[in-house]
């Protein structure tokens, strides 16, 4: 017979309960008995290591084996007999109860009543190597259970005892303590004496087998740490090897990776000894020390890991040429003498050692001296020479090994020898025009230049009457203001002259014509049409635009503006010369319906105004109407969505462009636009709505009339039934099948078990929970043998 599973069974709760602690274990198969059928003697016992535990002695044997029929044998100890009833745990499952996503409740732990202890004061026999060192629930598990509240709203108080958040401590089931057999300060009943009180008992026990102990594989790896060297922008350095062996037993795959971009590992995995290469890359890294791990891994063994380090220096700085200043100029006169020298320092703005050299791409430029090493000021002497007046160019170019080269650039001007003073004027002659007796024409400017040397001192006269200057006289450059009057010229082209003078300069004459023409035909504005006329729909789109073309009837230049003379009438362009077209356009706005009139007045300089009349006809806008104006909903929490209605739309008066909005998310309305009477289609979606009522309104809106509305209200009734999930840390014993729930209405009365899930779930559902019901959980471990365990914890839920 297998060993029964003594695995701690571990039900949390998550959400207001926390957690509680039982004890509880696992017998032989007993698929349908319930804890309080397993009658007999708890004994408190500890064994050789100190272990305190229970133990059930006086178990009715059709009780243990319910399969099998017990033959009464003779009363005797049995010794020396392999016994293998319990079977210790290796690791315990941890259960918790989450809450399920659609209710929630009011919970409450209720605790399982302990088991009463009794002392037993016959004395344990002792037993072979082969006999039970083990009794009935002698290492009972530790377990807990609480149930989570599902995501439905519900209401309802905790009961007695139990606290909304925290820890609550539940009562152990099944418990008992291990004895251990030859070790006489225990006081406990051995199994063998268990044994020869039952005597069919002995015929179930199998001899244990020796267990396979599998070796799992291990990593070993060297070295245990590496380190790269490189310099900033510089090579990558030498790829680096970890050897990898398998220092455990059977086969090593094993995976390789890098914790840091700029290293790489090749190969990423293998299996068995091999080696692993590492490379490192210099690039984007900055100066400093940058760490890294690599992770080797392999199923079935310890993860280890390998630091890596990359220290990246700094590159060595070059040599940089500094030069003060960058540029240089000379200034002298031709044919005299050599303006004064000036100095070109030059320094080591980088690193290391400057040795430079200074190169000049002109005759007239000298350089001393020509190289050095280090700081240094170099002469610069230039040499009028034959140079003619002119201003020249030179560059110095400074070079120095590994900098990189600094161009100096300068000029050389050479001035002419003194020559005197000339006159320059421009322009060289000056036209005037104007009506009779009409305005005086605009003034001109005559420019003043000295075209020879030395410095020009002029005056400046005329002959005209009708002309005037301004200033009359002025030194170097200057500038001479034209004033002509018509005054009582007649019609005709007059002649004048300015004439110009300077000491040691010859004068200049610049002529001036001032034409006088006979006074124009004054013009005059011509409009087509003469009236415009336009028409719309209230509060709906503006009239097409209209066009006025202007023209002028009369003589010289039309210049003209047109202007509105209401808020609604606009014109553009508002003004131009000549010629032209005038866009009219109206704007209906807030206009109610009725006949408005405006005008355009057209104006000129020198011409009669002239207004266009217009007209503007606002006829009434077309209405819409909804019905119903109010819609209801009505669903049930997690349900299917309420059937969709309708609203009907009425167009009255014309068509009318309009739009359907909504107010809430849960709603939605379609068409959504439109131009005549329609049907809308109102649909609500109750999906993750909780138990509540919701209102919406639906907006059916249009240019040139009032928005209507549709109020949605949308009543979501709680649900009739709720769930629980029940939550826990499967159990990892090698040969567990699967976990039994069992759920009752009454603390304790469980029966057949509500569902059976295999090993590895963590957790079960349990649905159609009524409301108004407070209803009671267990769990049990079975393995593949059909060994099942106590029941857990008990915890329960009210569903309100």
């Amino acid at each position: 017979m297998r060993q029964a599973i003594r695995q701690p069974l571990v039900m949390t709760h998550v959400i207001t309960l926390g957690f509680a602690t039982a004890l509880l274990s696992l017998f032989q198969p007993l698929p349908t008995v319930s804890a309080q059928q397993l009658t007999g003697t708890v004994i408190q016992t500890t064994d050789g290591m100190g272990t305190q535990g229970r133990r059930i002695e006086n178990i009715p044997p059709n009780l243990l084996h319910p399969t099998k029929s017990l033959e009464k044998k003779d009363t005797q100890t049995l010794t020396n007999t392999p016994h293998r009833l319990i079977r210790k745990p290796q690791n315990a499952p941890i259960a918790s109860v989450e809450p399920s996503p659609s209710s929630s409740s009011s919970l409450n732990s209720v605790p399982t009543s302990p088991t009463s202890l009794q002392s037993d004061t016959q004395a344990s026999q002792s037993m072979g190597a082969s006999s039970f060192n083990r009794t009935v629930g002698a290492a009972v598990p530790l377990a807990t259970m609480s149930v989570a509240p599902s995501s439905v709203t519900t209401t309802g108080s905790i009961a007695v005892g139990a606290t909304s958040t925290g820890v609550i401590p539940l009562a152990a089931a099944g418990a008992g303590n291990s004895s251990t057999a030859g070790n006489g300060s225990t006081g406990g009943r051995s199994m063998s004496r268990l044994a020869a009180e039952m005597p069919g008992l002995a015929q179930l026990i199998t001899p244990p087998s020796a267990p396979v102990v599998p070796v799992n594989p291990a990593i070993g790896m060297s070295p245990t740490s590496l380190s790269f060297t490189a310099q900033q922008g510089g090579s990558n350095p030498f790829a680096q090897t970890v050897s990898i062996s398998n220092t455990g037993g059977g086969t090593l795959s094993w995976n390789a990776s890098a914790s840091a971009t700029w290293l790489s590992v090749s190969p990423a995995s293998g299996t068995g000894n091999g080696p692993v290469t590492l490379t490192a890359a210099t690039a984007g890294l900055s100066v400093g020390t940058q760490t890294a791990t690599i992770t080797l891994s392999a199923p079935g063994a310890t993860t280890v890991t390998v630091p890596v380090s990359f220290i990246i220096t700094a590159a060595p700085v070059p040599p940089a040429i500094g030069a003060n200043p960058t540029n240089f100029s000379f200034t002298a006169t031709q044919g005299g003498s050599n303006p004064a020298t000036q100095t070109l320092s030059i320094s080591n703005t980088g690193g290391g050692t400057l040795t430079w050299q200074a190169n000049e791409t002109t005759a007239w430029l000298s350089l001393s001296p020509a190289s050095g090493t280090g700081n240094a000021a170099v002469t610069l002497s230039v040499a009028t020479g034959t140079l003619t007046a002119s201003t020249y160019s030179g560059l110095i170019t400074l070079s120095a090994t590994g900098a990189s080269p600094v161009p100096i650039r300068g000029t050389f001007t050479v001035t002419a020898a003194p020559v005197p003073p000339a006159i320059g004027v421009s322009p060289t002659s000056f036209s005037f025009a104007a009506t009779q007796s009409g305005n005086n024409p605009s003034n001109q400017m005559l420019s003043i230049s000295n075209t020879g040397g030395g410095t020009l001192s002029w005056t400046a006269s005329d002959n005209a009457a009708w002309l005037t200057l301004s200033p009359a006289s002025s030194t170097g450059i200057g500038t001479v203001t034209l004033t002509v009057a018509t005054g009582t010229l007649t019609a005709a082209t007059y002649s004048g002259t300015i004439t110009l003078s300077a000491t040691g300069a010859s004068s200049m004459t610049v002529p001036v014509t001032f034409t006088v023409a006979t006074a124009p035909v004054p013009p005059a504005i011509g409009a087509s049409p003469t009236s415009l006329s336009f028409a719309a729909m209230q509060g709906g789109a503006n009239p097409v635009t209209q066009t006025v073309s202007i023209s002028n009837t009369g003589g010289g230049t039309l210049s003209w503006n047109a202007s509105p003379n209401t808020t609604w009438l606009a014109v553009s362009p508002a003004s131009g010369t000549g010629n032209g077209t005038a866009t009219v356009s109206v704007t209906t706005g807030i206009l109610t319906a009725g006949s408005y009139t405006g005008n355009i007045t057209l104006r000129a300089t020198g011409a009669s105004s002239v207004t266009v009349p217009v007209t503007f006809t606002v006829t009434s806008a077309p209405t819409i109407s909804l019905s119903p104006t109010s819609l209801t909903y009505t669903a049930m929490q997690g349900e299917t969505s309420p059937a969709n209605q309708t609203v009907a739309l009425t167009n009255a008066g014309g068509i009318v462009n309009w739009t359907v909005s909504d107010s809430a998310s849960w709603l939605g309305v379609s068409p959504a636009s439109g131009s005549s009477s329609s049907t809308l289609t109102a649909a609500v979606n109750t999906t993750g709505l909780i138990a509540g009522t919701y209102n919406g309104t639906i907006t059916v809106s249009a240019p040139g009339s009032s928005s209507k509305t549709v109020a949605v209200t949308l009543t979501v009734s709680a649900p009739t039934t709720s769930s629980a999930i029940l939550t826990w840390t499967p159990n990892t014993d090698s040969d567990g099948a699967g976990y039994k729930i069992y759920r009752a209405t009454a603390s304790g009365a469980y029966g057949a078990a509500l569902a059976i899930v295999p090993a590895g779930t963590p957790s079960y559902q349990a649905t159609g929970l009524s409301v108004n019901t407070t209803y009671f959980f267990v769990i049990t471990a079975y393995d593949n043998a059909g060994n099942e365990s106590s029941f857990s914890n008990e915890v329960s839920k009210s569903i309100f």
